[in-house]
Order: structure tokens, then C-alpha cells, then sequence
């Protein structure tokens, strides 16, 4: 019974020194840096994607933060500023861009009103 407790304790203890670590879960997403040309390249898949689904322009203001997840080829995550059309007002959208090994990348989910889960 003590070997039980010891070991749960230790386990415990371990679980929240990674916790307080910060570390990136295994198979999550993490941090990508906003000015990474592969990042950038997403931004401008996700952009030019929406504005042909959506049947009206929107343009990139800034990348606000950028995140990747390895899965069989990358997710982007990407929390973006956006302007549709040209005088539009400038809101914050979030993307996902998913690039498959050997294949070109693709907007896989679109999300206006802020950024999600970033």
C-alpha cells in the first residue's frame, strides 16, 4: 500500500512539473513563428481559398499569431486580421490550413469573431 501511494505521488509530481513546464502536448499544436515563409504561404492559401468561396475579396492585414501541428503533413492555424474589400472593416479571423505530403495546401475551416483555441 505505501509503494502504491509513493508512486502515485511521484507520478503526481511529475505530472505537474511538465504541467507548470508549459510543454507542448504530443500530436497538439505549438507555436510557429508569424513571419515563416510556410506560414505566410498558408495566410495566402487561406485568404485566396475564403475570398473564392465566399465570392467576395478579402485581403490580409496581419498575421496576429501562428500555430502547427505535424499530423500525415502540417496544420496552420492561423488567427489573422482580415479586410473585406477594399474599405472594409478590419476584423480578426481564425484558419486552419492543412498541407498533405506532396500535395498543394487547402483551407480546411474558416472562423470569423475572433481567434479560436490559439
Amino acid at each position: 500500500m505505501r509503494t502504491l501511494f509513493t508512486t502515485a505521488l511521484l507520478i503526481g509530481a511529475m505530472a505537474a512539473y511538465a504541467s507548470a513546464q508549459g510543454d507542448q502536448i504530443v500530436g497538439g499544436y505549438g507555436d510557429a513563428n508569424v513571419k515563416d515563409k510556410d506560414v505566410r504561404h498558408a495566410a495566402a492559401v487561406a485568404i485566396r481559398q475564403h475570398s473564392r468561396r465566399a465570392h467576395h475579396a478579402v485581403t490580409l492585414v496581419k498575421i496576429n499569431k501562428a500555430e502547427q501541428q505535424v499530423v500525415s503533413g502540417m496544420n496552420y492555424r492561423l488567427c489573422m486580421s482580415v479586410r473585406r474589400g477594399r474599405r472594409g472593416r478590419v476584423h480578426t479571423v481564425t484558419a486552419v490550413v492543412y498541407q498533405p505530403i506532396r500535395k498543394p495546401m487547402r483551407l480546411t475551416n474558416w472562423q470569423e469573431g475572433g481567434c479560436k483555441e490559439l
